[in-house]
């Protein structure tokens, strides 16, 4: 798609005004938004008016249904890891498969799929945000230090929802850049480039990166103040956003200046099942490990209903995810080798049943495979069994014949909801991502690629990288891709891995299947995919941005 011809224009109006509601025209929204729906003469005096209207430039990401906030966890369902299936986000199955069209009017998303209302949605909080910075300025702070973190907070919002805008929406094309809070008489912006999106997301991160004051913003607030935009928290959004885009380079040096501040760890259980290394692992998603020095940025209670979404209906639960063979497949035995390295009869018994011998502690962390006892108190998983509430085929039951285990604590069973927190960056993912750079570069037999390797591998209680093995790139970035995948399952960073990689078209096309049926001697078929790439690298956009404005057309193969 050549933007220079194109001229692509993009109506604000469209981008922010069809999901308002209670306002009287689009005209009011656009002078009137902010949380009081009073005049801007009237409002913007006081510091905590100010403070309000920050709030309302905040969108969280969670880890189940999010009502306006996007479900990370769910959206592993349009990746290999997971099948997905609800009554709410019924698109992100249609991605998953490939059956997706372009939302329409006569193919309108439920109020339920925030997913696809967030094009609108994103664009809404990013003039928010730039509302707040326009006349922020013009209120009373008894503290200034409050002026100055609150401006920092809403220009880090303002790129964060640009960068996930670029990775969802854009990630051929580009978006347009909003840096301004426009007026009807100003409401046309131009489409603009992956690269200047890059530039201007990652000018506005190190501009406030080069703030000096510690009381506004610190490397890192004290535990009672982490939901504030620290110096950390924007060197893991410039890391991951460069690392999306390939820019290893400057993702590469945040990824080292976050290593080398010394203020994160991975996460150990010390106290609770120390002899047991998947304790490690497991309680760094529960609440015994839930204030930790690993996680980076997260999400007060965004985790909250992951019991209720993700266990079956014998359990009280929905029964969403459903975790995929081949992800079960992807974890090593307990001395470090792949299942796809053994004879063929000694894999066959790890594939028809993954608890035949030991395997990577974080399996038993991650997924509840049948016949699993040790998870949940009196309580053992039947998927084939006729008389068991979770019998494979029963609404609520797993299509797949596996359960997802991370983030499932047991404090949450008798209600189905919690309190529990969802990490959206964490001290292994840099790790990982310093890692990939690294081999990415060239740079494979650098000596830091084998110790982050091992420090994430020894933590899950694997031996370390056999260097025997892995004695090339080609080796050491499928050990590298590996670790990742287990690592960082079911916590939303699998859907970009695919398309960094590009590797779209080998694992989301064809049969995806669930685990071995012993009453029909056969591995459950879920269904087909043929997801086209790279149409599916982006999102399609509402249509009715296309019919608002003939000048913008659908991402690259839509």
């Amino acid at each position: 798609m050549n933007h220079m011809k194109r001229n692509n224009w993009i109506k604000i109006w469209g981008l922010s005004c069809l999901l308002v509601a209670g306002t009287t025209s689009c005209e009011d929204f656009l002078t009137r938004d902010h949380p009081t729906g009073t005049t801007d003469e009237k409002f913007w005096k006081t510091m905590n008016e100010c403070s309000n209207a920050l709030g309302q430039c905040k969108s969280w990401p969670k880890a189940g249904y999010g009502g306006g906030d996007l479900s990370f966890m769910c959206m592993e369902g349009m990746t290999d890891n997971m099948y997905f299936q609800s009554n709410f986000e019924q698109r992100i199955v249609m991605m998953g498969n490939g059956s997706m069209v372009a939302p329409t009017s006569n193919n309108a998303p439920s109020s339920w799929e925030s997913i696809f209302w967030t094009w609108q949605y994103y664009y809404q909080k990013i003039r928010r945000c730039s509302r707040f910075l326009e006349h922020v300025d013009a209120a009373y702070f008894s503290d200034e230090d409050e002026r100055i973190r609150m401006k920092i907070e809403a220009r880090v919002w303002r790129a964060w929802y640009h960068l996930n805008l670029l990775r969802w929406y854009g990630r051929n094309d580009g978006i347009p850049i909003v840096k301004v809070s426009v007026t009807p008489n100003e409401n046309m912006l131009t489409r603009n480039t992956v690269d200047e999106c890059l530039d201007f997301i990652n000018q506005e991160f190190d501009e406030v990166l080069q703030i000096k004051n510690d009381e506004a913003f610190p490397f890192l607030w004290d535990e009672g103040r982490r939901d504030r935009i620290s110096k950390s928290v924007v060197l893991a959004m410039k890391m991951d956003i460069n690392f999306q885009f390939k820019r290893y380079d400057v993702a590469m040096a945040a990824a080292k200046q976050l290593i080398d501040s010394g203020v994160f760890e991975l996460y150990y259980d010390t106290e609770n099942n120390a002899t047991d290394p998947s304790a490690n692992y497991r309680n760094l998603f529960t609440y015994v490990g839930e204030q930790n020095k690993e996680r980076i940025f997260f999400t007060k209670d965004g985790a909250n209903d992951t019991w209720f979404r993700f266990m079956t209906a014998s359990l009280s639960g929905q029964g969403c995810a459903a975790p995929l063979k081949t992800l079960i497949d992807t974890y090593e035995t307990i001395d470090g080798k792949t299942i796809q390295s053994l004879p063929a009869d000694e894999r066959q018994k790890f594939e028809k049943d993954p608890l035949y011998k030991e395997r990577d502690p974080r399996f038993k962390a991650t997924i509840m495979s049948p016949g699993d006892n040790s998870s949940i108190a009196n309580y053992t998983y039947s998927p084939f069994d006729p008389g068991s509430g979770d019998y494979f085929g029963q609404v609520g039951a797993s299509p797949s014949g596996y359960l997802m285990k991370k983030y499932i604590d047991e404090n949450d069973r008798s209600t189905g909801y919690g309190s529990l927190d969802f990490v959206i960056y964490r001290y292994a993912e840099v790790l990982l991502d310093y890692v990939e750079c690294l081999v990415e570069t060239g740079d494979w037999q650098n000596p830091d690629v084998e110790k982050y390797i091992n420090m994430i591998r020894q933590r899950a209680g694997l031996p370390n990288m056999d260097k025997s093995v892995y004695n090339s790139q080609e080796k050491v970035r499928e050990l590298y891709r590996r670790e990742r995948r287990i690592e960082l399952c079911f916590e939303g960073k699998r859907y970009d891995d695919i398309r960094r990689w590009g590797i779209g078209q080998e694992t989301m096309t064809g049969p995806i299947q669930g685990a071995w049926n012993p009453s029909e001697n056969a591995f459950i078929l879920i269904e087909t995919r043929n997801c086209i790439f790279p149409k599916y690298d982006s999102w399609p956009l509402p249509q009715q941005e296309e019919t608002a404005n003939p000048n913008i057309d659908q991402p690259t193969g839509w």
